[in-house]
C-alpha cells in the first residue's frame, strides 16, 4: 500500500482553527504537531517543541499508539496527545477527543459492521465511535458497491494483535 505524501497537516475537527505543523518540517517552536508516531520522536530528537498538543496520525495497515507510545510522546513534549485516522489519501477518517474513549468517526469514513460504539463519548459530543485495543491494526478491504466490476467501496476491518 502507498501513502500519498502530506503537503500539509490534517486539521482536526475540534481545533480547527489551531496552527499545526507537520512534524517532517518543524524547525522549533509550534502551537500543534501532526506526523507519525515514528515522525513525531524524531521531530523532538531534533528539537521540536509544541505549546499546545500533539496529533498523532495513523493509517489502515499501521497499529494504533500502545500506552508506552503516548506516554513517551506525553514525556517528549508535555501536552496532550490525540490519535487521528487517515486513509492512505489523507482524507480524515476519525479522530480522538479529550476522553480518549475511542475515535469519533467522521462523516465519510467506511467501516465493517460491529465496528462502532454507539453510547454516547465521555466527552458528551454526539455520534459513533470507532473503539480499538492498543496496537490494533485496521485492515482496508474492497467491498463491491454494484454488480459493476469497476465500483468499489473501501471499508476497514480491525485485526488485533
Amino acid at each position: 500500500m502507498r501513502l500519498r505524501l502530506l503537503r500539509s497537516p490534517i486539521r482536526h475537527p475540534f481545533y480547527p482553527g489551531l496552527p499545526v505543523t507537520l512534524a517532517v518540517e518543524c524547525q522549533g517552536p509550534c502551537a500543534g504537531l501532526s506526523g507519525t508516531f515514528r515522525e513525531l520522536t524524531r521531530a523532538a530528537a531534533a528539537g521540536a517543541r509544541v505549546h499546545r498538543m500533539v496529533f498523532a496520525l495513523h493509517y489502515p495497515g499501521t497499529p494504533f499508539l500502545d500506552g508506552s507510545q503516548r506516554d513517551q510522546l506525553w514525556r517528549m513534549f508535555q501536552v496532550p496527545v490525540f490519535a487521528m485516522l487517515s486513509d492512505r489519501n489523507g482524507r480524515l477518517l476519525a479522530y480522538e477527543c479529550e476522553a480518549q474513549s475511542g475515535l469519533h468517526v467522521g462523516p465519510q469514513a467506511p467501516w465493517s459492521a460491529g465496528m462502532l460504539e454507539s453510547a454516547p463519548c465521555e466527552c458528551g459530543r454526539p455520534g459513533p465511535r470507532l473503539v480499538l485495543a492498543a496496537q490494533a491494526v485496521l485492515k482496508p478491504c474492497c467491498l463491491r458497491a454494484s454488480s459493476s466490476a469497476s465500483s468499489t467501496n473501501t471499508t476497514f476491518s480491525a485485526v488485533e494483535p
